[in-house]
C-alpha cells in the first residue's frame, strides 16, 4: 500500500466512526462529543473518559486509544485488523464505545 491510499482508507474509515457515532449517540440518547483534527479523532464521553483513534502513516497504521489498553491496526483483505489480537478495528471500537458509554 502507498501513502495515498493509505489516505483513502483512513478518511474512509474516519468517515465510518463519524457515522456510527451520530448513529449510537442517537440510538442511546446519550451525548458523546467528538473532534476531527487532521489525522485524530477524539471522541469525549459525558463520564470524562476518552478514545482517541489516530493515524500513523510512517507505519501505515491505524491507533486506538481506549481506556482500557491501546491497539494497533494494519490494512489486512479489505479490513483494519489488531497487529496483537487479530480482531477488526469495527469489532473493538464498537464495544469499546458501548463500554465507555456506559460508566
Amino acid at each position: 500500500m502507498n501513502i495515498t491510499q493509505f489516505h483513502t482508507l483512513a478518511d474512509h474509515l474516519f468517515n465510518k466512526i463519524e457515522l456510527f457515532l451520530d448513529d449510537y449517540a442517537d440510538e442511546h440518547d446519550i451525548d458523546l462529543d467528538y473532534e476531527t483534527n487532521g489525522n485524530v479523532i477524539t471522541i469525549s464521553f459525558p463520564n470524562g473518559s476518552k478514545i482517541i483513534v489516530n493515524t500513523q502513516e510512517p507505519l501505515l497504521q491505524v491507533w486506538l486509544a481506549t481506556r482500557k489498553q491501546g491497539y494497533h491496526f494494519d490494512y489486512v483483505n479489505d479490513n483494519w485488523i489488531c497487529n496483537r489480537t487479530n480482531e477488526s478495528f469495527d469489532l473493538i471500537f464498537s464495544e469499546s464505545v458501548v463500554e465507555q458509554s456506559a460508566q
